[in-house]
């Protein structure tokens, strides 16, 4: 699997809305459709579905952008889409069951998803469904017999976990109304935004810049045939400052800011936006003249929202549960529960129920996950020792540590298979430290292994990891902005290309002290089952050796052309 981490920018179009009274009715009507497929297709003599569920997503969104003090993006858009799953052969094993010859653990079958009008009779509605629900069950039939004749013929029967576990089924209809702002009340937000994005003008080194400005409501609509009925509304949204630029060298860099809230941000501060605008292009003006790191091993210290990261690579995507089943996954801690394999001071959860993190909203909050199951608190370390994985209702057997049940992390885009996935991902420390003290602490490690510096990672974009077998089980994370700590105690120096990288257990083993400044990484996470909105939480982390690489470099030198003279 090969997955990757984005800074929230990736937010997009985040959706929602009908009225409350039309997605009531369209909730009752989606049910009662489902059980008349569900009847039509239990009479054929073939293969009959034991489960049919129905997603339904109503997005309403407004989005502006603007660069250098011009409007580049303007709108408001609302769209809705369907998705059908159907399951056939039984709980213990069906169409979603591992091949044991294919790379890829999950099954394309069983899915079908596609757009729907905004308005539109039940007729066309009904229709659609019996279309799409057709469909889903046609694949999911073919898939499942591919299956049971592999099976057949494989020696490893793998784990014993069913494939799609019991749950109780859950009525939640408590959608609040939701309306967005009116263009007239994002009129001043929008001048502040013009405004502060005028200030890339001065630096005529600035060759691409934005900020964006995007917020939206979602109505998630879930109907299973086990009698689960869910309509839950989200808002959420984003301003995300970008900024990029290019050294002499060719190397291109980049930095961004981004602030994420659930409330229409109508009195978001000027000078908050103002600030950090400045804050970026200082650092942009300074790493274009910081010299290129060399490769390069030895202590580091990862700021709290780069050790976010840190967690989120190494850590989270080998405990998504799913990946326990596949002969092809690395299992990096299939065999690990009740083993210490971290610092005795570092616990990790993983918690999709937490809405904010202090003032900080959590992209990875959700009530119920795309199975219909309660978003829950997952223990997967606690002092250094390995508890658990993350789970949908594709569970592991005994031999994984679990119970037989989902914890709630169940999650996908619409027409992509259900798996396993992060949510809200918290690591805490028990002895917290300052980041003082942190900073002696790298230097003396320095001193202990003869280095003549270390590292810090103030700033990172995202990353990506690898978990399969085929491919080594390694982790990459960007960082944007670090700095070079000299054990001699000369001043610190601003670096630039390098990546970090490095393997789960070896990194993880690797980590010396925890700071006491836990801070909130948002972004948006890409695997099997589409770019999902997560969370990383963690304090500064302080890491006895971490290893870096040159980062790969753009081949073309910067315009030739100068600068355009700004007007008298």
């Amino acid at each position: 699997m090969f997955s990757f981490l984005r800074f929230a920018l990736l937010l997009g179009a985040l959706p929602v809305l009908c009225k409350t009274e039309q997605a009531d009715k369209l909730s009752l009507f989606l049910q009662r459709e489902q059980q008349r497929n569900f009847a039509e297709l239990k009479k054929l003599d073939s293969l009959r579905p034991y489960f049919i569920a129905y997603r339904v997503h109503d997005t309403d969104v407004v989005e502006f952008s603007a660069n250098k003090g011009g409007v580049v993006r303007d709108s408001r858009h609302s769209s809705r889409a369907f998705g059908a799953e159907v399951r056939v052969g039984g709980s213990a094993f069906d169409n979603t069951h591992p091949i044991r010859e294919n790379l890829d653990f999950v099954q394309w079958s069983g899915y079908q998803n596609v757009p729907w009008p905004l308005e539109g009779n039940e007729a066309y509605w009904r229709k659609s469904l019996r279309i799409a629900t057709d469909y889903a069950y046609r694949s999911a039939r073919d898939q499942f017999s591919k299956i049971r004749a592999n099976v057949g013929v494989r020696p490893d029967a793998g784990d014993t976990g069913l494939d799609f576990a019991n749950t109780v089924p859950v009525r939640s209809t408590m959608a609040p109304a939701a309306v967005l702002p009116a263009r007239k009340a994002l009129d001043s937000l929008y001048a502040r935004i013009l405004r502060a994005s005028a200030l890339f003008s001065s630096d005529p080194q600035i060759y691409s810049s934005q900020i964006d400005f995007n917020y939206g409501t979602v109505l998630r609509r879930f109907i299973s045939t086990e009698g689960a009925l869910i309509a839950e509304r989200e808002m959420r949204g984003s301003i995300a400052i970008y900024v990029e630029t290019k050294a002499e060298d060719g190397m291109i860099l980049w930095l961004y800011k981004d602030f994420s809230f659930r409330d229409a941000p109508l009195d978001f501060s000027a000078d908050t936006l103002s600030a950090a605008v400045r804050l970026l292009m200082a650092r942009l003006d300074t790493l274009r003249k910081a010299p290129v790191m060399e490769t390069y091993a030895g202590p580091v210290i990862l700021e709290n929202q780069a050790a976010g990261v840190f967690v989120h690579e190494v850590f989270g995507h080998r405990v998504e549960g799913h990946r326990q089943k596949a002969v092809d996954e690395g299992q990096t801690f299939v065999s690990k529960v009740g083993q210490r394999i971290a610092n005795p001071q570092i616990s990790i959860v993983d918690d999709p129920s937490l809405e904010t993190f202090g003032k900080q909203a959590l992209n990875g909050f959700y009530r119920f996950d795309d199975e219909g199951v309660p978003g829950q608190r997952a223990l997967l370390m606690e002092n250094g020792t390995f508890k658990g994985f993350l789970l949908g209702r594709s569970v592991v057997s005994a031999r994984g540590g679990a119970n037989g049940a989902s914890n709630g992390h169940g999650r996908a885009n619409l027409g992509l298979p259900v798996v396993a996935r992060m949510g809200n991902t918290l690591l805490s420390a028990t002895h917290g430290q300052s980041f003082a003290i942190l900073r002696d602490s790298l230097k003396s490690l320095l001193r202990q292994q003869g280095k003549p510096f270390g590292l810090i990672l103030h700033d990172i974009s995202g990353g990506f990891t690898y978990t399969t077998r085929d491919v080594p089980q390694s982790f990459r994370v960007e960082p944007l902005y670090a700095t070079r700590v000299f054990a001699d105690g000369q001043p610190d120096e601003v670096v630039r290309g390098v990546d970090a990288v490095g393997t789960p257990l070896a990194s993880l083993s690797q980590i010396v002290a925890a700071g006491d400044d836990p801070a909130v990484f948002n972004g948006h996470c890409g695997a099997e089952s589409g770019w999902i909105p997560v969370s990383a939480i963690s304090p500064s982390l302080l890491l006895r050796s971490m290893e870096f690489e040159t980062r790969a470099k753009d081949q073309n030198l910067p315009p030739l052309l100068a600068p355009p003279r700004r007007a008298p």
